[in-house]
């Protein structure tokens, strides 16, 4: 669904080939938070096509390349895309955080080695923070509301990371997560 939706946003905005489209989902780092197996934007682009919610609009011809197909969204399409974005925003779904599954486990764990990964994954954390700080002095101020508030959650996302890294590196350092194991 979320790539159907990307799809005819991006057509919304203006007729684009299947290519344009994935440069703009780089450019607005769209990879970070829309999951999309590879090969999938062109067979979503067939599907969108198929049920007429897309159209043709030009295919341009070069004797060095392949051909371009040029694609713009249709009446159908935009009709769509609101019911898309409307699901999409309803949408509700479980958080499976990667350490978890180590959480759970954790008490097994050699002290030394705990300390070790927390601190890489702290140091991690502090560089990403850095990074999406720089990102949204760049170009959060000028861009549209939506992808604002994108980079505004994911900055308040990655501090609460940080903090809750933070009282689990304390707490292996106090040796509370192998307390009582032999």
């Amino acid at each position: 669904m979320a790539i159907k939706l990307v799809i005819l946003g991006l057509l919304m905005e203006g007729d684009k080939h299947p290519y344009e489209i994935q440069q703009v989902m780089h450019e607005r780092n769209m990879e970070q938070y829309i999951k999309m197996a590879k090969g999938s934007l062109y067979y979503a682009v067939e599907q969108l096509l198929n049920k007429k919610l897309i159209k043709v609009k030009q295919v341009v011809t070069d004797q060095t390349r392949p051909d371009k197909t040029i694609y713009s969204i249709t009446p159908a399409g935009k009709e769509a895309f609101q019911q898309l974005l409307k699901k999409q925003l309803q949408a509700e779904s479980t958080h499976y955080h990667p350490m978890y599954t180590a959480l759970a486990f954790i008490h097994l764990g050699d002290a030394s080695l705990i300390s070790e990964a927390l601190s890489e994954r702290i140091s991690h954390t502090k560089m990403q923070l850095e990074m999406l700080e720089r990102v949204y002095k760049q170009f959060g101020v000028h861009a549209p509301k939506g992808s604002q508030a994108i980079m505004e959650n994911a900055h308040e996302l990655c501090q609460v990371e940080l903090k809750w890294l933070q009282g689990l590196q304390k707490d292996a350092e106090e040796g509370l997560f192998t307390q009582g194991e032999k």
